[in-house]
């Protein structure tokens, strides 16, 4: 109580968001030294966020409300057990990203401290309530796997993919930005329809890479079983376009998504694991002869 006094105090002061944050985040996670104990269904004994908390952030994510968005999230993890709930995580990082000053400078903020978290309690991004609802949706799993583990299974930062081929900015790979607004307002599926209808793009080169959109947009959107598909078949198209002599750094970046989702889903079970170890370390083995450097990261 005298924790969430101060922090409320604190939030109050110009530019106080970040103290008063870090405040809870310290007496909220510093404070758990292991994982939630389970039942012998293989769940959690916690209990769920309040009904109707989830639509609430989707609602002012799909709005924008950038800053009612972070006041909202923020207050429902001082609730309950809601610390455990790591949706709220990438609820925040997305409304401080896009709320612009001072917020967007406090982002990392959320990312380094899940992964300081995630760090002391591996595993805890894939537990579950005692209803059976994860700690973490497809797409806040996506996200730690992308911008949170950074530096755990590859790239993790979208800047070592390279967006730039022989020195100039590919006229398709340009439509990315423009795509994923229409996919924060309209919806992924709305984004991808759009890409597909995109006039003058008859080229089987074209094609390839209206395709890799898709997939970037898919996986960006937490669509991972689309992803994978798409990415599939990049793959598989790959060689009728001699992808390896054209755009190398394009082809390791197809193999690199494909085999990070591989690996997520491989996480789930055993039997996953087994069924898909044969492709990924096909991908693996593809990646180094393009790249071994690169390639070295994601070895292991």
């Amino acid at each position: 109580d005298q924790a969430r006094l101060l922090s409320r105090w604190l939030n109050g002061q110009p530019q106080g968001w970040l103290a008063s944050h870090r405040l809870m985040k310290t007496v909220r996670w510093d404070t758990v030294d292991q994982l939630p104990s389970l039942d012998s269904s293989g769940r959690t004994r916690l209990v769920p966020p309040k009904t109707g908390y989830r639509a609430q952030l989707k609602r002012l994510w799909l709005q924008k409300n950038w800053v009612e968005l972070i006041e909202l999230a923020s207050q429902m993890y001082c609730e309950g057990v809601n610390h455990f709930w790591l949706d709220l995580q990438w609820y925040l990082w997305q409304g401080l990203s896009h709320a612009g000053q001072p917020w967007d400078s406090w982002s990392d903020a959320v990312l380094s401290d899940l992964r300081l978290l995630l760090k002391r309690l591996p595993g805890l991004e894939g537990l579950a309530w005692n209803d059976g609802t994860p700690f973490a949706d497809e797409v806040t799993l996506a996200w730690i796997a992308e911008k949170v583990n950074e530096e755990d299974m590859m790239y993790g930062d979208e800047a070592a993919i390279p967006a730039v081929v022989n020195g100039q900015t590919d006229d398709v790979l340009i439509l990315e930005s423009e795509a994923m607004e229409k996919g924060d307002t309209e919806g992924p599926e709305a984004a991808l329809t759009w890409l597909q209808s995109r006039p003058g793009m008859d080229t089987p080169r074209h094609r390839w890479l209206i395709r890799l959109l898709m997939a970037r947009v898919a996986e960006q959107y937490g669509r991972n079983d689309m992803a994978l598909h798409l990415l599939g078949e990049l793959i598989t198209r790959a060689p009728q376009l001699t992808l390896e002599d054209w755009e190398p750094a394009l082809l390791f970046e197809v193999r690199a998504r494909r085999l990070k989702l591989l690996r997520m889903k491989a996480g789930r079970s055993e039997s996953d694991k087994a069924r898909l170890m044969p492709e990924m370390d096909t991908l693996l083995a593809g990646l180094i002869a393009i790249d071994p450097a690169r390639a070295m990261v994601l070895c292991g």
